[in-house]
């Protein structure tokens, strides 16, 4: 049985999600792909962190209560039984640690990409592989960060960076050899989609944001959805990753974004006409262009019929033509998904 140890960096839903996931696939994971994953350490801003060489089971550290109690209330020297404190900052976490994969889930930060950024760079430069649902890093430095990993001869993956777990890098990397993407159109931004949704049912934008941030899709402050930078962040992993820009989010247009434009683009709406956030990208030349704005959508559009916190992606293709990835409602559960399927692709890239 290979036996893969994780150190986790952030363990809000994703982190708990992914430690449950894992006890549940445990079984799967040795048949199937003979893996097994533990937990070699754990830092929060609020908990600090922990170290155990000799790796947790998931389940262990799920019983553990860790990090415990609400932000900032938790005790720095609180950590799992059969683990020391790490006596360190968290970037000191992400290289020194004793694990074979970081995986990185702090907070976003869409202007800088830190200091997630940093503590990915941490771990690659020191041997390490990384998985990452912080698209920040990816949006700010993704060259970078992937010439450090190929020169250390480590892999960076981040498949829960857009939609959730959907397999959108994974699958242009496998199934789309020899393409090129010349274009892509999205709904990436679940709490801009919910929220127009339930505009169009009648609720007014205040209603529609407390019932998002009911649900937790959205922050106490739903402006970085709304404003567009959720989407212009997304935008950026896309055109850089996909199609080879070299793009940051403040290069992404974001047109007609915001509380005030909603109210007004909703009250002109045409009979039919549906309002949805869209992200365009779209190749000229040699030049990359990137924008986020609201879009009155036709009844026949395929982007119209979506609701509630679906999201979807068309791929404009010069050997498929146009293909559409449509994700039904995600939640800390897919990225946790997605967070899995690329341990697992390190774990199983490592015995060749």
């Amino acid at each position: 049985m290979q036996q893969i140890r994780l150190a986790v960096l952030g363990f809000g839903n994703v982190g708990r999600a992914l430690a449950a996931l894992l006890v549940e696939k445990q079984d799967e994971l040795g048949q199937r792909y003979d893996l097994a994953f533990s937990f070699s350490g754990g830092y929060t801003r609020s908990a600090g962190g922990w170290q155990a060489a000799a790796g947790l089971a998931p389940a262990a550290l799920l019983a553990s209560g860790w990090p415990g109690g609400s932000a900032g209330s938790a005790s720095p020297a609180h950590v799992p039984a059969g683990a020391e404190v790490f006596a360190g900052d968290a970037l000191a976490f992400a290289a020194r640690c004793p694990a074979d994969i970081l995986v990185e889930l702090t907070t976003l930060n869409p202007l800088t990409g830190e200091p997630a950024t940093g503590h990915i760079r941490a771990a690659l430069a020191a041997g390490r592989h990384a998985v990452t649902a912080n698209k920040g890093p990816i949006a700010h430095a993704y060259r970078e960060l992937s010439a450090v990993a190929a020169e250390r001869g480590v892999a960076l993956r981040f498949e829960s960076t857009v939609m959730d777990g959907t397999p959108l890098f994974g699958m242009a990397e496998a199934a789309l050899p020899a393409t090129t993407i010349t274009g892509l159109r999205g709904l990436l931004n679940s709490t801009s989609n919910y929220v127009l949704g339930r505009m169009a049912a009648g609720a007014s934008l205040e209603e529609a944001v407390a019932g998002a941030q009911q649900l937790g899709v959205a922050e106490a402050d739903p402006s970085f959805d709304l404003d567009g930078w959720d989407a212009a962040v997304k935008a950026t992993v896309l055109a850089n990753v996909l199609m080879g820009a070299d793009l940051r989010p403040a290069d992404v247009r974001r047109e007609g974004l915001g509380a005030a434009a909603m109210r007004q683009a909703h009250a002109g709406l045409l009979p039919g006409q549906t309002l949805k956030q869209v992200v365009e990208v779209e190749r000229t030349g040699n030049d990359i262009m990137a924008r986020a704005r609201l879009a009155a959508l036709p009844p026949g559009d395929l982007f119209a019929q979506l609701s509630g916190m679906e999201a979807a992606l068309l791929l404009h293709t010069d050997t498929m033509q146009d293909l559409t990835i449509v994700e039904g409602e995600g939640g800390p559960g897919q990225t946790a998904f997605g967070v899995l399927a690329d341990v697992i692709a390190i774990a199983r890239a490592a015995r060749h």
